[in-house]
């Protein structure tokens, strides 16, 4: 949902104290039962509000003590406005969320669901508690800081696991980015906000466009709807590049211009090889080979102070995430089986 630090601005103050359980709803909620209201509603005084965490347009993310076990839980608390336009979408994918969030139990590079439930107009949904994101962390942790390649690939390896989870139920995440991944307190990821999973039981046509610009594959930026899992792996290879590089690869503007740096950086040949692509005009100037390799030298070319450096077994991963051909892409199932795995931490393999 792409929580900020924000004001809420179409939160029902009494749709949410409705959930946190303050005193004077927790009469409403005797009143209630006495009267057989439903099941969610005569749970919805389990968790205590604690804390405001962020806040969007049509709900509010709280820190909250569950009353029953004494745990911290983060609480997201969703509340649309009669009338407003896009209600019914936030609680369609509100609801995708915690259907996929009960599909994933037990995985620990996904977040676990603790509760969830319907208000009027709304509903609610309980989360373990993890900690910042892994954007906070970039930002305002390790201020802009690369990270080591051994780094890189105990994080990799978690992100990967959680997705190919994900695959092998038959979903797609369609919005993975550093915002939507939190850390724990030892460093561990958790792959988070689900709402825009997609089963690929029915198959194509899917929407489009999805996510966020700077993570959206090749074949998203050129207006395809048959697409599979590995939008998902361009997303992981594009945010491998931003670990190891500390910042973003790509800053497009519009889907053209940040199609167009990602073919000056990653060449022309590949995508025209893909079976989907339909002969259109690509942005110009572009080379047809790869200069990725350039960005990501093996340790021994690198000059002191220059670019980040990733050894071939690392380049072979970050390249296979990053190929524009969706065809030749890895799946999260082939990146784990990659030998620059074999001597990494084990943490977070669990299929």
């Amino acid at each position: 949902m792409g929580w900020s630090t924000s004001t809420p601005q179409r939160v029902g103050v009494a749709a949410l104290d409705a959930v946190m359980g303050t005193p004077a709803t927790r009469k409403n909620q005797r009143t209630a039962a006495t009267n057989g209201d439903s099941s969610s509603r005569a749970s919805s005084g389990r968790f205590q509000r604690l804390e405001v965490l962020g806040a969007g347009t049509f709900g509010v993310v709280y820190r909250a003590r569950d009353r029953r076990t004494g745990e911290i839980v983060a609480v997201k608390c969703l509340r649309a406005s009669d009338g407003a336009g896009d209600a019914e979408r936030y609680l369609f994918d509100f609801a995708s969320e915690v259907s996929a969030l009960e599909a994933y139990s037990g995985h620990p590079s996904i977040v676990q669901p603790r509760g969830s439930g319907q208000l009027d107009s709304g509903a609610f949904l309980a989360m373990e508690f993890v900690g910042p994101t892994l954007r906070h962390v970039m930002k305002h942790v390790r201020f802009g800081r690369r990270h080591t390649e051994l780094e890189v690939r105990l994080l990799m390896r978690q992100l990967l696991a959680g997705e190919r989870r994900m695959n092998r139920l038959g979903l797609m995440h369609r919005d993975l980015k550093p915002e939507n991944v939190l850390v724990d307190s030892h460093g561990n990821l958790k792959i988070c906000d689900l709402g825009l999973s997609c089963s690929m039981a029915d198959g194509p046509p899917y929407s489009n466009p999805i996510g966020t610009r700077g993570y959206r594959a090749p074949e998203i930026l050129l207006g395809s709807t048959d697409y599979d899992e590995r939008v998902d792996s361009w997303a992981l290879g594009v945010m491998m590049a931003e670990l190891l590089a500390g910042q973003h690869p790509f800053h497009g503007r519009s889907d053209m211009d940040h199609l167009s740096e990602i073919l000056a950086l990653l060449g022309m040949a590949d995508i025209k090889e893909w079976s989907g692509y339909d002969g259109r005009r690509l942005p110009s100037g572009c080379q047809p080979g790869s200069f990725l390799r350039n960005k990501f030298p093996c340790p021994a070319e690198a000059r002191i102070k220059g670019p980040p450096t990733l050894s071939e077994a690392g380049f072979e991963v970050l390249s296979g995430l990053l190929q524009c051909n969706p065809e030749k892409r890895l799946t999260a199932e082939q990146a784990l089986k990659h030998r620059w795995f074999k001597d990494a931490n084990p943490r977070a393999t669990r299929s």
